[in-house]
């Protein structure tokens, strides 16, 4: 959010042609304003823990202590074929194979039954997790899924981030709906904030000027707005379209193209095309059609799913991680009786379209998930820059309007979100190791965090100042990532030399950050680290908010 204190003024862009008028520019701030005042600190709290949950998957080998096995690159068949002799027939209908972060092949059956809970149709059936060595059982669950079966299948600290990001911890459908709704004001204010860029280019390169001054906090909301720009827009159409596809555009096109037939719409979009044929027949060798796939691929299979196991019409896709070269999962189709290669399936659909090919890209432009770690690194970046753009435009906003009452008391609350989300992400992750040792980490993570958060609610409440606050919060947040690859080791977590003997490399690098962030921070907090990036120690401070 940006805005001229004594008013916008329009500009020649381009040789001296009018942009817009005054009129127009006054209502577009007004408009750009109050789209990110509304919820924007809700908005801030979804690109805060989307920023971390990027690298969930890290986190997630950094908590449990193994890193991700490569794929399924262990024989399946044999386990899968004993398990299935067990199992009724209803639930052979879909199968579906993959290793979980403790390197265990997971082997679910499952069916639609209705859910009491929810009342709804749902995914019901038996989850087996196996030794990869012996292929024997460590486990079996039989649920609903939504309720159990794949939200204890990884870790309770990336589990929670991620649900936080894609839900804001609200029950189903509620917190996608409201996550889609945040997603598009992010994409409006990005569009009208576009729009009032005047000199858009040049601000890619502005310096910001003093500090004390208002000017200098719009210089860097201007400067990280406009390199942040394109990324807002890419997060925002993404992140809604996952958050309301599922929530409010799939039941439309259901009701509208299907009469109501959720099976029929999930059939057409997703289920391979296959006359239906309900005799028993030998299924095919899951170990060949594996290693077929994975050499036509050529990388590792992630994920194995069939339909029909044990029939005529039985079929069998293998998704694997996108290759060198490309962009996209690739998703290969087998038919499950003779085992023979019918070719690559596009994502969504039966053919592969110009559709299809959008809908595959929308998940590594959202999660930045295609070029490794290097793109990864460039999303979290551009992420923390997001970040900082919803808070210095809540703040600005807040500071043109500081003579009310009310907007002080918002502005404390701006500090307390800028500081109580990396806040109560740290607090969650000790929660999530100290309770691992005797208690559920799935309860008492997101307790830790919710703890957190309206303790530093609390403290803007009781303080009242945002330079002491901005203190507390900064001590706080170093200890607390100074102590917890302490913590971790401490409740049996891997220690650095066995991650060297196991190649567990993100043990090592996670604890390496966080002792590096929170030393800087403390020196940072120390003012002499200011004083070297060449920022005041100490200053005159008495807005509410920056």
């Amino acid at each position: 959010m940006q805005g001229n204190e004594e008013g916008p003024v329009a500009e020649p862009r381009n040789g001296g042609a009018a942009a817009l008028s005054q009129a127009q520019m006054k209502r577009l701030t007004a408009v750009h304003g109050w789209s990110g005042t509304l919820l924007g600190l809700l908005l801030y709290i979804v690109v805060a823990t989307g920023t971390i949950a990027v690298f969930a998957q890290e986190i997630r080998e950094w908590s449990v202590g193994a890193s991700a096995p490569p794929g399924i690159d262990v024989p399946v068949d044999a386990a899968v074929r004993k398990l299935a002799a067990f199992m009724p027939r209803g639930v052979l209908g879909e199968v579906g194979i993959w290793r979980n972060s403790r390197g265990e092949v997971v082997v679910a059956f499952h069916t639609h039954a209705t859910n009491p809970a929810s009342r709804e149709e749902e995914d019901f059936g038996t989850v087996f997790h196996l030794d990869p060595a012996t292929g024997e059982v460590v486990s079996r669950l039989n649920d609903f899924y939504s309720d159990a079966l794949w939200d204890r299948d990884g870790d309770a600290l990336s589990s929670f981030l991620i649900d936080m990001h894609v839900a804001l911890y609200l029950p189903y459908p509620w917190g996608y709906i409201l996550v889609g709704v945040l997603g598009l004001l992010m994409m409006f204010a990005a569009l009208s904030g576009l729009l009032m860029h005047r000199h858009l280019i040049r601000d890619l390169f502005v310096a910001a000027r003093s500090r004390s001054r208002l000017v200098g906090h719009r210089d860097r909301h201007a400067l990280a707005s406009s390199w942040s720009l394109p990324f807002a827009i890419i997060l925002a159409f993404t992140g809604s379209f996952y958050a309301l596809a599922f929530t409010i555009t799939s039941p439309i096109l259901t009701e509208i193209a299907f009469g109501g037939d959720e099976e029929a719409m999930e059939e057409t979009l997703w289920a391979p095309p296959v006359a239906e044929d309900t005799r028993r027949a030998e299924p095919a060798d899951l170990d060949a059609v594996i290693g077929r796939s994975s050499a036509e691929v050529g990388g590792p299979a992630e994920y194995v799913g069939i339909s029909n196991y044990g029939r005529a019409d039985s079929r069998i896709s293998v998704w694997h991680h996108p290759p060198e070269g490309r962009l996209t999962w690739v998703q290969t189709l087998f038919d499950g009786v003779s085992g023979a290669y019918l070719g690559p399936r596009p994502e969504i659909g039966n053919a592969f379209s110009v559709g299809s090919s959008l809908f595959a890209l929308m998940w590594p432009l959202h999660v930045g998930d295609f070029a490794g770690v290097a793109s990864k690194l460039v999303w979290v970046g551009l992420g923390a820059t997001t970040g900082f753009v919803v808070l210095t435009g809540l703040s600005l906003w807040v500071r043109r309007r500081e003579a009310e009452p009310a907007w002080r008391r918002f502005g404390l609350a701006i500090v307390a979100t800028g500081y109580g989300v990396p806040l109560g992400a740290v607090a969650a992750a000790h929660g999530a190791f100290l309770s691992g040792v005797s208690g559920d980490p799935f309860l008492w993570t997101p307790i830790s965090f919710f703890a957190t958060a309206l303790g530093c609610y609390a403290a803007a409440w009781r303080l009242g100042d945002p330079l002491r606050l901005r203190h507390l919060y900064l001590t706080l947040l170093a200890y607390g990532c100074l102590a917890l690859p302490i913590v971790r080791l401490f409740c049996g977590g891997t220690s650095w030399a066995e991650a060297l003997r196991l190649g567990h490399g993100e043990v090592i690098v996670i604890d390496l950050l966080l002792f590096a962030g929170g030393g800087l921070m403390l020196a940072w907090r120390g003012s002499w680290l200011r004083r070297v990036v060449g920022i005041e120690a100490r200053q005159p401070l008495r807005q509410p908010a920056e």
